[in-house]
């Protein structure tokens, strides 16, 4: 654990600890990486309103969320602000653009503060201003060096410059007080410099050495900031920084975590590059130092990391072959996560906590009256194998079965069905290792498991289904035009088993499944086959013309009928592909009641335009629905490289659902979305 101690300041001149008071706290910049701490921070003690140039598809509770362009509401974040965060960057605008667009920003805020309610003005510089000095004469950066413009600065270095002196300019001619903070090399979880360095050794292991570099973690630096200001620090200019480390050790050390061995670029060399070094990075080009005394003064902040604490530790995959190994990975204490078999991993960004693979943990244990008990990591791949031949099969089923068991205790993991909501409900009971590492056997109950489900901290072992006999079904594939979503959505999806419907926007139609139940197959009818549903408008259209050839229906066995798919085809490779694209394939799926699907189909209809969908780019839509409860659920699922697609889908059941809306878990969770997003509560509470 890291050690934080407080310095006691009362024999300090300058400010003096303050009582600390809920305030108003108004954070531009709020999705930024220090953005989001600063928000973490802030919102435990103060009424804080976050500032997005597009808000998050969640964001923590108690904040007010703020679209940067809604000009109303921006003008009464800030208005009403007793303690204006200015932490935002344009990196979007680039060129001649960038320093103007980022100023107008600026001047925006300044000219919304109000001088009899804001306290004072915060201002995110950097330490790059730096770069003005000349470091031959200056080894020590400290905040009472006199900054002026020079030649060679590039255009961040210029604005943060420029910046600084127009907001002290400004809040002294409104009477408004000021603190300029200028962060040194900020390190911590995502950020460019820990998580960043570490990918780009994996390519490059190259470093530099003979530098001094500052670091300040992105957690302390939201602690020194927040003691700034309940100290009541004003009119000063301090650079938020902690650790001074030799540029060699901080290459090496990131080396090491890639797992490569660090070249270190000669003296010679490094001389030669130091004239092609931009000023955003000028701390690589000079061994300077700057200092972070004054912040440890004026906060009281201190502590005590060593440089191992700046970078995420590396994460181990600890295979669960046996469930000592669960036990014991549970009991270790450090942060870890699950994974079973599906496709998480291939849509998300990778987590830095451990890995418990449960993939090896599988096994049939029993069945008995038609209940089949399985070990966790088990695919529905497997337990279908077992089942289809004893003449039994799942009531519903996903198209891809190559998903473990454990996974649909945790995921919805649906396919189309009128009478289940996912296969989540087949379950009558489970065994799982808890926070102690005890193993546990829980029969259903919906109270219990909906806490289960959203608070973690388990590890599911074994999983119980209930089994229905094999019987046949007919899936009868239409061409419709679009106009025809909204009856589906309307209730008409309920005449079917299964309804699904693959809506290509540009081209203007559906294509839709029809599943029922029947006795026996006709003449004409077409065997079961894997579909390409998903593929482009015209290739589908070409691929099911060549499979169906005339014929209308698909007939046979359920299991064959709902999950065609054995297995995904090329899985390895196809997941190397989606996790290592550039910019990542994100597959996401958005799940809103039907009461409200109506409303949420046609806000995405009024937006398709602006999302910019690709030609031939289609939307999945499913219906799923418990007969018992009489809840049914529309879900609508994309594929695409552009994940702003997905954040606007978001937004938009947020926008027609409120908050009763969620994502599936086993595909693309945008940042910010809280596990009560995760799954849909089986405990339904009386009105």
């Amino acid at each position: 654990m890291n050690r934080r101690e407080h310095i006691d300041t009362s024999s300090m001149p300058g400010p003096k600890p303050t009582a600390s008071q809920p305030m108003r706290i108004c954070l531009i910049g709020a999705g930024g990486g220090i953005g989001q701490h600063l928000v973490a921070k802030f919102s435990r003690q103060h009424e804080v309103a976050a500032v997005y140039r597009r808000p998050p598809a969640g964001w923590p509770k108690g904040i007010t969320p703020v679209r940067f362009t809604d000009e109303k509401a921006l003008a009464n974040a800030v208005g009403a602000a007793e303690v204006i965060v200015h932490a935002a960057l344009n990196s979007r605008a680039r060129g001649r653009q960038f320093i103007p667009a980022n100023q107008a920003t600026t001047e925006k805020l300044l000219s919304l503060l109000s001088p009899e309610r804001c306290k004072l003005f915060v201002y995110f510089s950097s330490q790059v201003v730096y770069a003005a000095l000349d470091a031959r004469q200056c080894a020590i950066q400290s905040e009472d060096a006199a900054l002026s413009e020079a030649s060679r600065l590039d255009a961040y270095t210029r604005l943060k410059l420029a910046e600084e002196a127009r907001v002290i300019e400004a809040c002294r001619a409104k009477g408004v007080n000021y603190l300029i903070v200028r962060p040194t090399m900020v390190m911590g979880p995502g950020m460019a410099w820990s998580s960043g360095i570490v990918d780009a050794m994996r390519l490059v292991p190259i470093g530099l050495a003979g530098r001094t570099i500052n670091l300040i973690h992105v957690a302390d630096l939201a602690d020194q900031l927040y003691a700034l200001i309940e100290r009541g620090v004003v009119n000063e200019v301090v650079n938020l920084g902690d650790l001074d480390v030799r540029s060699e050790d901080y290459f090496r050390y990131a080396a090491s975590l890639a797992g490569k061995s660090l070249v270190t670029m000669p003296a010679w060399l490094s001389r030669m590059t130091t004239r092609f070094i931009p000023s955003t990075l000028w701390f690589l080009a000079h061994d300077v130092q700057v200092t972070s005394d004054k912040v440890r003064q004026l906060s009281g902040v201190r502590t005590g990391r060593s440089l191992a604490d700046f970078f995420e530790p590396p994460a181990r995959i600890v295979d669960a072959r046996s469930l000592d190994i669960i036990r014991d990975t549970v009991r270790s204490g450090k942060p870890y996560h699950a994974i079973g078999r599906g496709y998480f991993l291939w849509f998300n960004d990778r987590r830095q906590t451990d890995q418990l693979v449960m993939e090896h943990y599988a096994g049939i244990v029993g069945l008995v009256d038609n209940a089949l008990t399985v070990k966790a990591g088990t695919t529905l791949r497997a337990i279908l194998d077992y089942l289809v031949p004893r003449g039994l099969t799942f009531a519903t089923l996903p198209e891809f079965v190559d998903i473990s068991a454990g996974a649909c205790f945790f995921a919805e993991v649906h396919g189309s069905s009128t009478e289940h909501i996912s296969i989540y409900d087949l379950i009558s009971s489970i065994r799982y290792v808890d926070e102690s590492g005890e193993e546990k056997l829980s029969e259903r109950d919906d109270a219990v498991w909906d806490g289960l489900r959203g608070d973690g901290g388990i590890v599911v072992t074994e999983v119980t289904f209930r089994c229905r006999p094999s019987r046949l079904l007919a899936n009868a594939i239409e061409w419709q035009k679009e106009s025809r979503l909204e009856d589906y959505v309307a209730g008409e999806y309920r005449n079917n088993f299964s309804t699904t419907v693959h809506w290509y926007p540009r081209s203007h139609e559906l294509m839709v499944y029809n599943v029922n139940p029947v006795d026996g197959p006709e003449p004409g009818d077409r065997r079961p086959f894997p579909p390409m549903r998903g593929s482009p408008h015209w290739i589908q259209k070409l691929l099911l013309n060549l499979r169906m050839r005339g014929r209308q229906r698909i007939v046979g066995p359920s299991e064959r009928v709902l999950a065609p798919w054995t297995g995904v085809p090329a899985k390895q490779l196809l997941g190397k592909f989606f996790r290592d694209t550039r910019r990542r394939v994100r597959n996401m799926e958005v799940c809103v009641p039907d009461t409200h699907a109506t409303d949420f189909i046609a806000k995405l209809r009024r937006h398709l335009p602006e999302m910019q969908l690709m030609p031939g780019q289609g939307i999945g839509v499913r219906f799923t629905r418990d007969p018992v409860t009489d809840r049914g659920f529309v879900w609508v699922e994309m594929t695409s490289r552009d994940a702003t697609q997905m954040h606007a889908m978001v937004d938009m059941a947020r926008a027609a659902c409120g908050e009763d809306f969620w994502v599936h878990r086993g595909k693309y969770v945008p940042a910010g979305i809280g596990v009560e997003h995760l799954f849909i509560p089986r405990k339904v509470t009386a009105a």
